[in-house]
């Protein structure tokens, strides 16, 4: 924590200069501590915990290292949020809203009928075939991932990010950048043969940052997947400057995210050619959560529309001092 103080020489760029310094540390411990998390199962009976050990042990490595970022992140929010002397979220325009379950539904109210939408293009236009390779068992732990991807992210870009970034902007600007930094963080991509090893070295998980940039899809792919996470971060964004709160906007992240991984339980991209669908839809990217193309695109604006529809009524936030 002593490390994030020192930068403190220059107000107007350091808290900002703190957030980035997290994600850069949060990416090294991660990738420090896969190599050690990874022998630490394999030391493990197979068997254990009903053989879940040996599930975990058949991973790849890029899974454990993907892992560990999370790990990392979630163990660095709270010193984060110390050095940054958050003493209220209200300094992030969040209020304390007595209005944070209803915010939530309508989030959900909002998410849930635009991904449905967007199933049933892609199911109905034959860009994806069903099978019938799927569980009920997997409803837990895809509900948990949503939840969890869904407020960590929240909390990070559109909480701490974006509130920064309105204590300098107006809310427009601030929302277009956050959403760019929102964007760009997802194209964080692990190549899937990360550092290619049967027992990964204690530099394995470096090795697979540094093959980051081969990863990155091609154009015109990369493309629309930048513009579906931007307009995904756009709607997000004014749904927490609307409400002042992170709840609608975690209902909405956390369905998306839950019916888009139910979705492709049961389904899969029909073509080898990536972009043979496109303009109209191609294979989900940032392995398999951002799904591309016309019908994504008019999907979230759906549910931007349907938002703006919910909250059309709701009295302004208190602005908090700039």
């Amino acid at each position: 924590m002593a490390f994030f103080e020192e930068v403190d020489s220059f107000h107007g760029v350091s808290s900002l200069g703190k957030i980035f310094l997290y994600a850069l540390l949060a990416l090294l411990g991660g990738a420090l501590a896969a190599p050690v998390a990874w022998h630490l199962i394999h030391h493990l009976p197979a068997s254990l915990f009903h053989g879940l050990i040996g599930d975990v042990q058949r991973m790849p490595f890029h899974r454990y290292l993907s892992r560990s970022f999370q790990v990392a992140a979630i163990l660095l929010l709270w010193p984060l949020v110390r050095v940054l002397n958050i003493r209220s979220m209200e300094e992030f325009g969040l209020s304390r809203s007595h209005r944070k379950g209803i915010d939530f539904m309508i989030g959900l109210a909002a998410g849930i009928p635009s991904a449905l939408l967007l199933v049933g293009l892609t199911i109905f236009s034959g860009i994806f075939e069903l099978h019938s390779e799927w569980s009920p068992s997997t409803i837990p732990k895809i509900l948990l991932s949503a939840a969890v991807v869904a407020l960590m992210e929240e909390f990070l870009f559109r909480g701490l990010l974006l509130g920064y970034l309105r204590q300098t902007l107006s809310n427009g600007l601030a929302i277009a950048s956050a959403s760019v930094g929102f964007a760009v963080l997802h194209f964080l991509n692990l190549p899937s043969g990360a550092a290619g090893e049967a027992a990964p070295s204690w530099w394995s998980g470096l090795s697979a940052m540094g093959a980051l940039w081969s990863t990155l899809p091609s154009w015109p792919i990369l493309g629309w997947a930048f513009a579906s996470l931007f307009l995904a971060g756009i709607i997000l964004g004014w749904m927490t400057v609307r409400t002042g709160s992170l709840a609608a906007s975690i209902g909405l992240h956390g369905s998306w995210i839950f019916i888009q991984q139910m979705f492709h339980q049961v389904a899969g991209f029909h073509s080898v050619v990536p972009d043979s669908f496109l303009p109209y839809i191609g294979p989900p990217q940032c392995h398999g959560a951002v799904p591309i193309g016309i019908f994504p695109l008019f999907s979230l604006i759906v549910a931007g529309v349907l938002a703006m529809i919910f909250l059309r009524n709701r009295p302004e936030p208190r602005r908090f001092n700039r």
